[in-house]
């Protein structure tokens, strides 16, 4: 049987990342680069740059002065919050292209861009100071599951039809019928991907918190996040879900209750971020 490195391995040439956010990471992570380096590298991609532009002057990003140049943006928002939006429209772009017969991909990208919201606004509740990290890692949490309708498309197809039958959560007979799910199949792609570690370890172990380890904040609160989400899409699907680990609540120190006001709030910013994400 195929394990999930296996499977990242067999197809990770099919998804990978944008040569314009490997010279980004590359150039920031340089100690001899600079603003103007990185800024001329992004304003080298027409696509990225504007939506980098259109992002901070988002009411959703909520940078305090209007920004009218890259090198303005990077100044404001710094070098590890740019990262992680040229993460996320490179993420975007890299699998734009990909047809999957099993899964709608607007409604995919909806119910990842929600999860990343949610994540974002909880991560801000937790007092997590850069809490896009957590939306870029919120955004990516459900990314294994691609891989595995593109490379495993009869399984998935089998275990899509037990969960709605038997009414259980996908990621449980993922487990059962594969010995792995999506969740750690997404840690191995973004390990593939040299992503920092907070991302690997959040996304790999938002379905099993055990397995968390340095980062178990992140991984809890994609854990809520994801299961937020998911409770809007399911409601038309008839999968089962798995509740809200206990232990996430003592590590968030959040409650059941901060949950409607967020979720209320994420919808309000839905359109909004998945135009900046998805427009042209």
């Amino acid at each position: 049987m195929i394990t999930a490195q296996e499977l990242v391995s067999n197809v990770t040439s099919l998804v990978s990342l944008p040569e314009i956010y490997l010279r980004v990471r590359d150039t920031i992570n340089d100690p001899y680069s600079s603003i103007d380096k990185v800024s001329s590298i992004v304003s080298h991609d027409p696509n990225i740059a504007s939506k980098i532009l259109r992002i901070s002057n988002s009411s959703f990003f909520g940078f305090a002065s209007e920004i009218t140049s890259i090198n303005r943006a990077i100044s404001i928002m710094g070098l590890s919050q740019l990262h992680d939006l040229v993460l996320s429209i490179s993420v975007v772009r890299s699998f734009k292209g990909i047809p999957n017969n099993l899964v709608n991909m607007k409604e995919f990208w909806m119910n990842s861009v929600f999860c990343a919201v949610i994540s974002r606004l909880l991560a801000r509740k937790c007092n997590i100071l850069d809490s896009e990290r957590l939306f870029v890692t919120g955004l990516l949490h459900d990314i294994g599951h691609l891989l595995m309708y593109s490379d495993l498309p009869y399984e998935l197809a089998d275990i899509l039809n037990a969960a709605k039958q038997q009414h259980k959560p996908v990621a449980t007979l993922e487990k059962q019928l594969l010995g792995f799910d999506y969740a750690e199949v997404g840690g191995e792609l973004l390990k593939a991907w040299k992503m920092p570690a907070s991302y690997n370890e959040a996304v790999a172990s938002h379905t099993d918190l055990n397995k968390a380890d340095k980062f178990k904040l992140d991984a809890s609160i994609i854990h809520i996040a994801s299961i937020v989400a998911r409770q809007q899409e399911n409601m038309n699907k008839g999968y089962g879900e798995s509740p809200v680990d206990p232990i996430s609540w003592q590590i968030t120190e959040l409650t059941p209750e901060d949950l409607e006001p967020v979720k209320q709030e994420a919808k309000g910013n839905m359109l909004e971020v998945l135009r900046l994400l998805f427009g042209k």
